[in-house]
C-alpha cells in the first residue's frame, strides 16, 4: 500500500483550503460588484424599539434600579431617573442641571402638586398612556401645567371641552383661566354665547364675577332673544346677593343696549325698578334711551 507523506498531505490541504478562500473571496466580490450605487446599504428603523426601551425603563423604576432622584409628595416616594423626567419635563430639565440643591440631591421634596396626579404623570413620562376622567382632571391638569407636560395638558383640555354644558360651562372657564389654558377658555366662552339662554338658568350664572357677567353681556356674539332678557338676567345676578352687587349695577348698564328694548319695556319695567330709580346713573342710561326712542326727531 503506498503512503503519500503528511507532509504532501498538509500541503495539499492548505493548498486546497487557500484557493477555497480566493473562491469565497472572489465569489464575494462578484456578487456586490455590479449593485448601483443607491442600493448599497440598508437602512432600518425599528418600529419596536422605542415601545421596547420604555418598558425596561420603566421595569427598572418599578425595581428601584439605577434610579438618581426620589420625589417626595407628603408621605409618599416616586422613585425615578433624571434623564427621562428632564427629556419629558421642561420643569425637569430646569431643576436638575446646575448648580441648584436640588441638582445634587437624592430626595427632592415637591411642593403644590396632588401625589396621585404626580405619580400618573411619572407613569406617562415611562410609559406615553394617561388616562383622564371626571375623577382626576381637576388634580391632573394643573399639575400637568406646572410641569409643563404639554400632550397631557391638552388631553384633559380636550376632555372637558366634550363635557361642556349649560351647567358646567362657566366652572370649566373659570378652570382653564387659573391653569393657563386658553384654548379651553376661548371654547367655553364660544359656548357660552351660543347657548346663552340656558346658560344664565344655570346656578353657576348667579356666581359670575362681575367682569365676567360684562365681558358675556357686551360680546356681539350673544345668542340671546331680546335685549330685555339682558336686563332680566342681570337683575336676576343682582337679586342674589343686592347689598354687594347693586354698586355694580351702573356699571354692568353700560354694557346693556337699552335702545334695542321696546319703549314700553323701558317705562313699565326699567324705570320703576327700585334699584334703578335709587341710582343716578342707572336714571340717566335709562333716560338717554327713553329719550331715543320716544323722540326719534330728536336724534
Amino acid at each position: 500500500m503506498d503512503s503519500t507523506p503528511i507532509s504532501s498531505l498538509v500541503g495539499e490541504t492548505c493548498t486546497i483550503d487557500q484557493n477555497q478562500n480566493e473562491i469565497n473571496s472572489c465569489t464575494t466580490i462578484d456578487m456586490l460588484k455590479d449593485c448601483s450605487s443607491s442600493n448599497n446599504k440598508l437602512i432600518k428603523t425599528s418600529d419596536k424599539h422605542a415601545k421596547l426601551l420604555l418598558e425596561n425603563l420603566n421595569l427598572l423604576r418599578q425595581q428601584k434600579q439605577l434610579c438618581d432622584v426620589i420625589l417626595i409628595i407628603g408621605q409618599n416616594q416616586i422613585y425615578a431617573h433624571r434623564a427621562i423626567l428632564s427629556a419629558c419635563s421642561p420643569y425637569f430639565k430646569a431643576m436638575f442641571p446646575g448648580d441648584l440643591i436640588q441638582s445634587q440631591q437624592m430626595e427632592i421634596t415637591i411642593h403644590d402638586i396632588d401625589y396621585c396626579a404626580m405619580d400618573l404623570l411619572i407613569n406617562y413620562c415611562y410609559t406615553s398612556r394617561i388616562i383622564v376622567d371626571e375623577q382626576n382632571v381637576q388634580i391632573l391638569l394643573p399639575a400637568a401645567s406646572i410641569l409643563r407636560i404639554d400632550e397631557v395638558q391638552l388631553t384633559c383640555c380636550e376632555f372637558l371641552h366634550k363635557r361642556l354644558n349649560p351647567n358646567n360651562c362657566l366652572s370649566i372657564r373659570a378652570f382653564a383661566e387659573k391653569n393657563a389654558c386658553q384654548e379651553l377658555l376661548n371654547l367655553a366662552d364660544r359656548y357660552t354665547q351660543q347657548h346663552f339662554l340656558n346658560v344664565k338658568e344655570s346656578e353657576e350664572f348667579l356666581f359670575l364675577p362681575v367682569n365676567q357677567l360684562i365681558d358675556i353681556l357686551s360680546n356681539d356674539e350673544l345668542n340671546i332673544a331680546s335685549e330685555e332678557d339682558v336686563f332680566l338676567c342681570v337683575m336676576k345676578w343682582v337679586s342674589y346677593n343686592v347689598e354687594q352687587r347693586k354698586e355694580y349695577l351702573s356699571k354692568i348698564f353700560e354694557h346693556i343696549r337699552f335702545p334695542l328694548m321696546s319703549a314700553r319695556f323701558l317705562v313699565n319695567r326699567v324705570s320703576s325698578d327700585p334699584l334703578i330709580k335709587a341710582d343716578q346713573r342707572c336714571r340717566d342710561l335709562v333716560d338717554e334711551a327713553k329719550d331715543y326712542l320716544l323722540l326719534p326727531h330728536d336724534r
